[in-house]
C-alpha cells in the first residue's frame, strides 16, 4: 500500500473541526430500519477495545460520521504496528499491516492481526509472515498493503510478492512474484473468484491487474506479469485499498478507498466520490455494510500531531451512499 510519502499524495483536508460526536451508543445492521437509525455519529467511549494509550478523545467530528455505526481499537502489538488490508466475515476481521522497522518501508515486518468485532479482543496474530521455501529461496513480507479471503485462503500482498495464508493458523502456503507494472499494493476479489492485484502511485493512475485461479495455481507458477492477467483497469491515483460490490446503483464495481492521514474518500469514478475516514486504507463489504481500517492513529502518524481522532476500524452503513457528501480530498 502506500508508503510513508503518502500523507503527501493528496492535499490534507479536514473538512470540519475535532468536535465531540454525540450520537448513539447502540449500533444494529445496516438496511435493519429508517435512514441511519442506531447508527452515528458515534462517541468515543462507544469506540470498542483499548485505545492506544497516546490517544483521548473526543472523537474528530467528520463528513458523514452519521453513517458510521460501529468503531473498534485495534488489540495491542507491542511494537509500533500500521494496518493496511482488512477482511471481515462474520464476527471475525483480518487486519494486516507492518511493524515499524528502522530505515526505509523495506525493513517493515508483516503482521497478520485477527480480531473478535463484537469485543475487540484478539484472537489471533502473527508476525513475521516468512516462507523458508518461497519459489526463489527464503522470503521475509513487507508492508502487507493488501488483503483478501476467498475459498483458497487468505492472501497476503506486498509491492513484488502475492502470499497465500491458512486463515486459520496464518501460516504460510504458497508465494508468487510479481513482474513489472503488477504492483501488491491492495487486493481485492470479485464475484467471478478473479484475484485483483492493484498498485498505488501517489501521483498518477495505476493498473489493476486480474488473475483467475486457473492462472494462479498453474502447475510450476512463480510469476505473475501483466500477461498473465485475464482483465486491466486503472486504479485512481493514491489508492490504498479496494472492495468489489454493489453499493447502488448497480452493477457490482470496484470501489477505491483514497486517503492520507487527514482525508479519506471511497471512489467509483467522479461522480461518486464520498468523504470517508480519514487514514482509510484496507476495505471490506459485508452484511450490507462496508468496513474500513485506518492509518490516522497508527503511532508512527499520529505521534506527529495533528492528526483527527478517528477509529483503526469502522463499519459504516452504505444503505444511502448516495446521499453522502462528496469527498474534498485533493480538491
Amino acid at each position: 500500500m502506500a508508503a510513508r510519502a503518502a500523507a503527501a499524495a493528496l492535499a490534507a483536508v479536514l473538512v470540519t473541526g475535532l468536535a465531540a460526536c454525540a450520537g448513539q451508543a447502540e449500533s444494529k445492521e445496516p438496511g435493519s430500519g429508517p435512514r441511519f437509525e442506531g447508527c452515528g455519529p458515534i462517541r468515543y467511549d462507544d469506540v470498542r477495545g483499548r485505545a492506544p494509550s497516546y490517544v483521548d478523545g473526543p472523537l474528530a467530528a467528520l463528513p458523514n460520521d452519521e453513517g458510521m455505526c460501529r468503531g473498534l481499537w485495534l488489540p495491542r502489538t507491542g511494537t509500533p504496528f500500521v494496518p493496511q488490508g482488512l477482511v471481515v466475515r462474520g464476527d471475525d476481521a483480518w487486519v494486516s499491516g507492518y511493524d515499524e522497522g528502522d530505515g526505509p518501508v523495506g525493513n517493515d515486518t508483516c503482521r497478520i492481526i485477527r480480531l473478535d468485532l463484537r469485543t475487540g479482543r484478539e484472537v489471533a496474530q502473527h508476525a513475521p509472515v516468512q516462507a523458508d521455501r518461497a519459489p526463489r529461496g527464503a522470503a521475509n513480507c513487507r508492508h502487507a498493503g493488501g488483503l483478501t479471503l476467498d475459498r483458497h485462503g487468505l492472501w497476503v500482498s506486498q509491492f513484488t510478492k502475492v502470499w497465500l495464508l491458512d486463515p486459520e493458523t496464518l501460516e504460510v502456503d504458497r508465494v508468487w512474484h510479481l513482474l513489472d507494472r503488477v504492483r501488491g499494493s491492495y487486493l481485492v476479489h470479485d464475484d467471478e473468484g478473479r484475484l485483483g492485484v492493484g498498485g498505488f502511485h501517489g501521483d498518477r493512475r495505476w493498473p489493476l491487474h486480474w488473475f483467475s485461479a486457473a492462472t494462479l495455481f498453474e502447475p510450476g507458477r512463480l510469476d505473475l506479469g501483466p500477461d498473465d492477467a485475464v482483465d486491466v483497469q486503472l486504479g485512481p491515483p493514491a489508492t490504498q485499498g479496494a472492495l468489489y460490490a454493489d453499493l447502488g446503483p448497480g452493477p457490482a464495481r470496484v470501489w477505491f478507498a483514497r486517503s492520507n492521514t487527514y482525508c479519506g474518500e471511497l471512489w467509483a469514478g467522479p461522480r461518486r466520490r464520498y468523504a470517508f475516514l480519514p487514514g482509510a486504507e484496507g476495505v471490506a463489504y459485508a452484511d450490507g455494510a462496508v468496513w474500513v481500517v485506518s492509518e490516522t492513529t497508527a503511532a508512527p502518524y499520529f505521534r506527529q500531531g495533528g492528526r483527527p481522532v478517528v477509529p483503526a476500524l469502522a463499519q459504516y452503513d452504505v444503505s444511502e451512499l448516495a446521499r453522502w457528501e462528496r469527498s474534498t480530498c485533493g480538491a
